[in-house]
């Protein structure tokens, strides 16, 4: 039964109510008009208090999300931008928009990485970039439940090169403030061995957070990626973030959270706004959570990123052992969920 503002209906009760169901919840594709983001396609859904959207051009990813209309995302200065644009080489960096969640990966995570072949794999991989081959969204009952649920297929490939296929599915319910994202990836060539990276980079941003906002986890173990995060941890705590800073060093931590049933959860809450963003994730094929802190003025944001390797590229995976591989014809699966709570359920978090 779907619950609209504390009281719960059914199908055929809401039915009663509204002459059409897109009144609380529904999809529909647009395509922008103007400026960076001129031809990116995207769905836009509708789902009682959260609303997102979902760009068709650019990996099925999360861009805006609203709760209540209160943002959770972050946008970068260029704002929403085509992947068109400045999407590989070292001018890649331009491209990162942000959002609400972007996809690192599938050849690389971490800086800009020259190949033995001689190519380059971009800042952050090409994955981030890719539009849909095929996709699509529906909407469905089932019982007294209304679902809405979106596809993609994306693809990773090149003459003599990996053939990489990441098929995803994005759900919520009405009446719940959550979204899931069930990734599938698979090897599609006969070349076993092929490298895969890959890192959700969730972002969140102002007011979601603040200068009291806290980052609640329980680590197994934290790590630095280097000397600027090692003196940062010395200096404050990884989990509370205080005002803009002009000129903050970006700090990155690797976090191992402890498990429930293979589930790891993030929270970002903020006590003065009442409102939490929880991140789980299935810890089987993302055993890590990469924490990106910036206080930066103007890149307020705070990365929480499961993921399955280390934001430090190619090259070093491979040298620290810890690369990922699949072998011919493998298929793995992920399952990330993004849920939102208000009120006395959001302070209770942030005691």
């Amino acid at each position: 039964m779907a619950d609209i503002f504390g009281k719960k209906y059914t199908k055929q009760e809401l039915h009663d109510y509204v002459g059409n169901i897109d009144t609380l919840a529904g999809v529909h594709c647009i395509e922008y008009k103007d400026g960076f983001a001129q031809g990116l396609r995207a769905y836009e859904v509708v789902n009682g208090a959260i609303r997102f959207t979902v760009h068709i051009d650019k990996c099925m990813d999360i861009d805006q999300f609203y709760y209540n209309g209160f943002p959770l995302h972050f946008h970068a200065r260029p704002g929403v931008m085509n992947g068109k644009w400045w999407n590989d080489g070292p001018n890649a960096p331009r491209s990162i928009m942000g959002g609400m969640m972007f996809t690192c990966g599938l050849g690389n995570v971490g800086p800009i990485q020259t190949l033995p072949n001689g190519q380059t794999q971009p800042q952050h991989g090409f994955i981030r970039n890719t539009p849909a081959e095929t996709h699509g969204a529906r909407t469905y009952w089932l019982d007294d439940d209304y679902y809405i649920e979106l596809n993609g297929v994306m693809r990773e490939s090149s003459l003599f090169g990996t053939n990489l296929v990441l098929r995803r599915t994005i759900t919520t319910k009405l009446g719940e403030a959550f979204i899931r994202i069930h990734d599938q990836i698979e090897n599609e060539s006969s070349t076993d061995q092929v490298p895969l990276m890959l890192m959700y980079h969730c972002n969140a941003g102002f007011p979601l957070l603040s200068e009291n906002s806290k980052l609640i986890i329980e680590p197994v173990s934290t790590g630095t990626r280097d000397k600027i995060a090692e003196d940062g941890m010395r200096e404050e705590s990884p989990y509370v973030f205080g005002k803009p800073v002009n000129g903050y060093d970006e700090q990155v931590f690797y976090h191992k959270l402890k498990s429930d049933q293979h589930r790891c959860t993030a929270t970002m809450v903020n006590p003065d706004a009442h409102v939490a963003l929880t991140i789980s994730y299935d810890n089987r094929e993302l055993p890590n959570l990469i924490q990106w802190k910036c206080r930066d003025s103007g890149n307020y944001v705070t990365g929480i990123e499961p993921s399955n390797c280390f934001p430090e590229g190619l090259g070093k995976e491979a040298e620290n052992g810890t690369l990922r591989y699949l072998a011919a014809g493998e298929i793995i699966d992920t399952d990330l969920t993004f849920s939102v709570c208000s009120g006395k359920q959001a302070d209770e978090l942030a005691k």
